[in-house]
């Protein structure tokens, strides 16, 4: 027999619980360094278990004992290989730096005469920035100690436990130890505290759980990702512009990247001061101007970071505005140390997801509205379709409204079959399949230089060849896509139809006569009536000039994305089909994504 508790003693119980860990938490700072690290570690490492678990049907246990052995090998050979090396890369530019911070100590900049009446003198404001630069170079005892309490934050008071804990073998065995069975276990941590939650609450919490999990994917797989491009786009770039310990500073670029907000700034002050005192190795300009290149150089390479690569890489999930980013830095400066900066970002954003969570249930709201979900994507097509008046559509033939040859990719994924410790079979014919749709754009340039250079009876005798590698049906082999015939009948009496395809002209003609279909089509434009072919916008260009149209009021059907990007780069809307070679993912940048070509009368 049993006795319910009340509910002033249940919350009296939550009450005491979550004062205990506070109070734990603040009084045993020891532990909080250690279990940061160690949920990183397992977090890092559970990608590659993940994959070969998934991938092979290998055990668990054994999977991550494996990778958990590949670290201890690479921590271990690290001093030895790699650590001189960047200690070297590091003490060179420190070397530079201190040079520069010397040049710039001794510096006293003239004033500057715009007008005979009109004079800058910036002595009295450089001043204090004197002051601060020799600070470096003879540094005042009590600014080492704030600079190691912003490093450190447990140095004071627990600073010999908190060497001892995480310097000792017990604190490295307890990082490990952790995190190996935080990796072994965690489906069956999951599925046991999944279980053991009310059952009205599992759907919505599983949901939560994975917003959480996708922030800090998101933010872990980018920020080494972002990190390892810059680095070596800075490398090469300062490379070729000459300037000294160019490796240094793509690793210092490399490393800025995760410090929020601020980093990419630090790293291109440095590598501009650095170019303004050092000059070029090649380069013959004046300090200052041979500077504002470099400095352009740097803020190219940010552009580049910001509208390319963290959009595709980082995401929106921990996409912040840049003061929230750096007062949170600056909060977990003061809170976590290095730690506390670094982690930042993906704190804040898994904040905002649990105060976007508690706002929706205060007001009685669903936080994960699936309904909503499945039906953004056709409210999203309404809504351009609306706004922009659609009276063209553009086909491609190959995987669009012709059937892909399976065959060919049948016997490419057989000889993948050497991989099949590592990729079950549907992941070689899917390897399969990428690889020929990957092929196209490198085909596409192959017979636009062809074209440019006037081989055209060269390019006669290898269509069949090439077809063959892009996984193509000949003529002779023609199979429409279920229902597109249907579908074309339909869609000419309202719109006006064209193909754009890098097939031949005569290919064209024969599919649309073999299906009788000829009459449907204003404009066919083939690789016989264009310089350039996809991914280039001009057949998109061509087709709507024939069509007496403007590109806003044209759509593209295609099922790669090279469609895709020749669509928007000719300012089109596109439509993806995943009926040929082409994955959601590689059609992620179409307006919409639909199963097969023959549903798209439903949607126009």
């Amino acid at each position: 027999m049993t006795t319910r508790w009340s509910p002033f003693v249940k919350q009296i119980v939550v009450v005491g619980c979550l004062l205990a860990a506070v109070w734990l938490l603040s009084r045993e700072e020891v532990l909080l360094a250690p279990l940061i690290l160690t949920f990183l570690l397992s977090f890092l490492l559970s990608y590659p278990v993940n994959f070969i678990v998934r991938h092979t049907g290998w055990p668990r246990t054994l999977v991550a004992a494996l990778a958990f052995l590949a670290f201890l090998v690479i921590v271990i050979t690290a001093p030895v290989l790699v650590v001189p090396r960047l200690i070297g890369l590091v003490i060179s530019l420190g070397n530079v730096l201190l040079k520069v911070i010397t040049e710039l100590t001794s510096a006293t900049p003239k004033p500057i005469q715009i007008a005979s009446t009109l004079t800058f003198d910036l002595g009295p404001y450089y001043a204090p920035i004197n002051q601060w630069l020799t600070s470096f170079l003879a540094p005042d005892v009590s600014v080492l100690q704030n600079l190691q309490n912003i490093l450190f934050p447990f140095a004071t008071g627990a600073a010999v436990v908190v060497r001892g804990a995480v310097s000792s073998l017990l604190g490295v065995f307890f990082v490990l130890f952790i995190s190996f069975f935080l990796v072994k276990d965690w489906p069956l941590i999951t599925r046991f505290t999944l279980f053991r939650l009310p059952e009205p609450f599992r759907p919505e919490l599983r949901c939560l759980w994975s917003e959480l999990a996708a922030v800090w994917d998101a933010f872990v797989r980018g920020q080494l990702t972002v990190g390892l491009v810059m680095g070596i786009i800075i490398w090469l770039a300062t490379s070729i512009l000459g300037i000294r310990n160019a490796p240094a500073l793509g690793l210092l670029s490399a490393l800025a990247e995760f410090v929020p907000g601020v980093g990419s700034t630090i790293a291109g002050v440095i590598g501009t001061l650095i170019a303004y005192f050092t000059g070029s190795t090649w380069i013959k300009l004046p300090p200052l101007g041979f500077a504002a290149i470099t400095a352009g150089v740097y803020f190219l390479a940010t552009q580049f970071e910001n509208w390319y690569i963290l959009p595709r890489i980082v995401g929106r999930r921990v996409s912040l505005h840049p003061i929230v980013i750096i007062t949170g830095a600056l909060a977990g400066a003061q809170l976590g140390g290095i730690l506390g900066i670094l982690l930042a970002a993906p704190t804040i954003a898994s904040i905002r997801v649990l105060f976007g969570y508690a706002f929706h249930k205060i007001l009685n709201e669903d936080p994960f509205p699936q309904s909503g979900a499945e039906q953004a994507p056709m409210a999203r097509w309404r809504a351009l379709a609306a706004s922009q008046v659609v009276r063209g559509v553009f086909f491609d033939l190959d995987g669009t409204l012709i059937e892909t040859d399976d065959e060919l990719v049948g016997r490419l994924a057989r000889r993948l079959a050497f991989l099949s410790r590592l990729l079950p079979a549907q992941e070689q014919v899917r390897l399969a399949r990428r690889w020929l749709m990957a092929s196209e754009v490198f085909v596409n340039g192959f017979i636009t230089l062809l074209d440019r250079l006037s081989l055209d009876s060269l390019l006669f005798r290898l269509n069949d060849t090439l077809h063959r590698w892009r996984g193509l049906r000949p003529p002779e082999a023609f199979v429409a896509v279920a229902g597109t015939p249907e579908m074309l009948r339909e869609l000419a009496g309202r719109y006006r139809l064209a193909i754009v395809t890098s097939r031949s002209r005569r290919e064209a003609d024969a599919f649309l006569a073999q299906y009788d279909l000829t009459d449907l089509f204003y404009a066919i434009i083939t690789r016989n009536d264009v310089t350039r072919l996809k991914p280039h916008p001009m057949p998109m260009r061509a087709a709507a000039h024939k069509l007496g149209l403007p590109l806003a009021q044209c759509v593209m059907v295609g099922d790669t994305g090279v469609d895709v990007r020749s669509a928007k780069s000719a300012g089109a809307l596109a439509v993806g089909v995943l009926c040929g070679f082409g994955e959601k993912g590689d059609l992620r940048n179409a307006d919409l994504v639909i199963e097969t070509t023959g549903e798209l009368g439903k949607w126009l």
